[in-house]
């Protein structure tokens, strides 16, 4: 498995949160986390509220000329900052892998400006992690957590993304792992691009999984994988909580679970 690329902390460098089209439209709780954690690290951050989309849904309907106008747009709205956060992993793997190869035979200074901003790009939780001493402040959520890890390689010696490091640092948080979701490789785009699909041998061993693992919650990077998860779930009879694991990092248990309305939190019937 390829090394992870993990940022050099620099204290009061100018990030630029990257939000993602799911988490924008439905769940704002989760960049109002991601922005307060950043901000307890040591960074300065920002969201630009004009975004465009990665690039993912261009890529995955083999729309490349979109996809790279995408791209040039995302360059020249982030491309000035120190470092850009990803809320998704799926969206910082276009970052890092498909945005070099859609531009490069662009121009040579465009080539340039990718690569420079690629190198930038990372998941919230790795510029997090790369704080000195952030996991000293992590409290606020307590209880048994299940955590999901999506990678587009096996993870033979357990999860390595940061995320999982950091949910290990609290001290009133149990962790029980999940088996690894392999996400795919998006057909037609560049090697490394991946999609959040779940197969359907996938889903019938993480419902088991879920069910038999005792927590109360799960958590993943990606919104919409667990708001997928989330109506397989339910359907399944289960009750677990389900959470960007960046809420739970910023001790955040007055949202809502996803997938479940205002209503029913209050025991009101929905029918």
């Amino acid at each position: 498995m390829a090394r992870q690329r993990r940022p050099k902390y620099k204290k009061d460098a100018r990030v630029g949160l990257f939000v993602s089209c799911t988490t924008n439209l439905f769940r704002p709780s989760l960049i109002k986390a991601a922005v307060h954690l950043l901000g307890v690290a040591g960074y300065e951050v920002e969201a630009p509220s004009i975004q465009s989309c990665c690039g993912l849904v261009s890529l995955r309907s083999n729309e490349l000329e979109d996809a790279r106008d995408m791209a040039k747009e995302v360059i020249s709205q982030f491309g000035h900052y120190d470092y850009v956060a990803v809320l998704s992993p799926f969206c910082a793997k276009v970052f890092e892998r498909a945005y070099a190869p859609l531009l490069s035979e662009q121009s040579e200074e465009l080539a340039k400006i990718t690569t420079k901003f690629t190198r930038k790009c990372f998941e919230v939780s790795d510029l997090l992690l790369a704080a000195p001493e952030f996991g000293q402040s992590l409290q606020g959520f307590a209880g048994k957590v299940a955590f999901l890890d999506v990678s587009d390689a096996p993870n033979l010696f357990g999860s390595q993304v940061a995320s999982r490091t950091l949910l290990g640092q609290m001290e009133q948080v149990s962790v029980v792992d999940l088996p690894q979701i392999c996400a795919s490789q998006v057909k037609g785009a560049p090697e490394g691009t991946i999609s959040p699909e779940l197969g359907a041998g996938d889903l019938s061993g993480l419902l088991h999984a879920v069910r038999s693992c005792g927590a109360g919650t799960l958590v993943s990077t990606d919104l919409a994988l667990l708001m997928e998860l989330s109506t397989h779930l339910r359907r399944y009879g289960s009750a677990i909580e389900l959470r960007p694991v960046l809420e739970v990092l910023a001790g955040d248990i007055q949202s809502m679970p996803i997938g479940l309305s205002a209503r029913v939190m209050a025991g009101q019937s929905v029918l």
